[in-house]
């Protein structure tokens, strides 16, 4: 098709033998565009090539309003930051700033002013081409959407009761910091500021009001919210200058990190109360199996709360279920790290225990309820022990995954073998990187079997015929272990 001459139809116009854009400014980018109409040439003879030449042409001339507009109503906004690298994009020009642009190729920052000499003084083009954008200006309230916002691929394969308390951890870090030092603009906080809220937590621990870990977990999600900050508005590692990066809780008043670690229940509380299932009685069946589980595997609850059916291997050789992440789908889940996921051997009350519930715990699965279900039941029926070592303790269900360490101790099993069991980092054990194969299952399951209690119609070998048939195992796959 070939226009006839002055004649415009759909914003294309032919003068001569070469085509242009003329279209009119839409009203509602009056107060950014000077220009009634743009008439610019598409370069081209062709009609076809005319029409795609002007859609492309339409598009960047939009994103460069937008941008111009969003800057004018208030140039501090993510939007309006947003809107202006959108329209530096679309001309295919990286952003730099202006430090960037000072000590670069002087050649680039030529290229840079010289395009704008077609370009208004008001156009959001100007600063973004100059490396002179203003970053946003966000309160600390505002930033848990924008850190759910950059992690929304590990949120969509997290769980109901995961996506609530990773959203908790990020919420609860930003009220502390409005708490401590007011709703003020993120990139306002200072280094004095960072170390006011490491003292008021400090005072907080030296009165045993809070324990450190809590403390530095709390300074942790702090440091984060800043890092999510220069995360998502795209500043350069060299302008990055994180206030809480080297702050920490001190130690020296508190006592070792050891006195502050969390309780065992005693292995022989573990026994008689949820093996035998002593005073358990009044709980329901999936609250008490996943208990037994938890405590004959070491595993943590949610773990076990979480199993999706088709991570249940009752009828395998060595019964077990396997600890992964499930990124789709009804059961989706995510684990605690890389280190957690493994294969767990059920043997005894806990293999008992799950044959009761082949298809899981659907009553507790992706839930809030299983912990303070059970640990209400077992203090209002005074079943917790109320001492240790001398000392009030409040226990709670989940310390029986510290009495499965202590029973691993024991047993005598190595700090690596106690790794493999809990779902611990095997390089942090060795303190260098994780050479050679991870145990297998035959493996596994006798591991676990040094730690299993007895139950009717079921007991462990002895630990010395237990490590025989490990030494006879690995023999057979051709290692030296004499």
């Amino acid at each position: 098709m070939i226009l006839e001459e002055n004649t415009c139809i759909e914003g294309i116009e032919r003068r001569g033998r070469v085509y242009y854009m003329r279209i009119r400014v839409p009203a509602r980018f009056a107060a950014v565009e000077q220009k009634k109409e743009i008439n610019r040439s598409l370069k081209t003879r062709d009609y076809q090539e005319a029409k795609a030449a002007i859609s492309l042409a339409k598009h960047k001339l939009l994103k460069e309003w937008e941008a111009s507009l969003a800057a004018d109503k208030d140039a501090s906004t993510p939007e309006a930051f947003d809107a202006a690298l959108a329209m530096l994009r679309e001309t295919g020009v990286p952003y730099r700033t202006m430090e960037e642009l000072v000590t670069g190729s002087v050649n680039e920052l030529l290229d840079r002013v010289q395009g704008l000499e077609r370009v208004a003084a008001s156009s959001a083009k100007v600063p973004a081409l100059l490396g002179a954008l203003n970053y946003p200006s966000v309160k600390i309230s505002e930033m848990p959407p924008i850190i759910n916002e950059l992690r929304r691929a590990r949120l969509a394969s997290m769980n109901a009761r995961q996506i609530r308390r990773w959203c908790t951890k990020y919420l609860k870090a930003s009220s502390n910091l409005v708490a401590m030092l007011g709703d003020k603009p993120v990139l306002e906080i200072t280094e004095s500021d960072a170390l006011t809220c490491r003292n008021k937590l400090q005072t907080r621990c030296d009165a045993k009001e809070i324990t450190i870990d809590h403390a530095e977990k709390q300074l942790r999600h702090m440091k984060q919210l800043i890092e999510a900050y220069f995360e998502r508005f795209q500043i350069p590692p060299s302008q990055q200058n994180n206030p809480f990066g080297d702050v920490r809780i001190s130690k020296a008043n508190t006592g070792d990190r050891e006195d502050c670690k969390k309780s065992a229940l005693p292995a022989s509380w573990v026994k008689h109360h949820i093996i035998d299932r002593n005073g358990m009685e009044g709980l329901n069946d999936e609250a008490q199996d996943i208990a037994v589980i938890s405590a004959e595997t070491g595993c943590r609850q949610a773990e076990i709360i979480d199993l999706p059916p088709e991570d249940i291997h009752l009828d395998h050789e060595i019964p077990h279920v396997e600890i992964r992440v499930v990124a789709e789908g009804e059961n989706k889940r995510q684990i605690k790290n890389k280190a957690s996921k493994r294969t767990v051997v059920l043997l005894g009350a806990a293999l008992e225990a799950m044959r009761r519930h082949p298809e899981g715990f659907p009553r507790y699965r992706g839930k809030e309820v299983y912990s303070n279900t059970v640990n209400k039941y077992f203090r209002k029926n005074d079943l917790f022990p109320v001492k240790l070592d001398g000392q009030n303790v409040r226990f709670s269900m989940g310390c029986t995954r510290h009495t499965f360490e202590d029973r691993m101790i024991a047993a005598k099993m190595t700090n690596e073998e106690r790794a493999y069991l809990m779902g611990h980092s095997i390089g942090s054990v060795r303190g260098r990187p994780v050479y050679g194969s991870e145990p297998d299952l035959k493996l596994r399951a006798l591991l676990q079997e040094i730690v299993s209690f007895p139950v009717e119609g079921w007991k462990p070998r002895s630990i010395n015929e237990i490590r025989a048939a490990m030494d006879a195992l690995l023999k057979e796959n051709g290692f030296r272990v004499e």
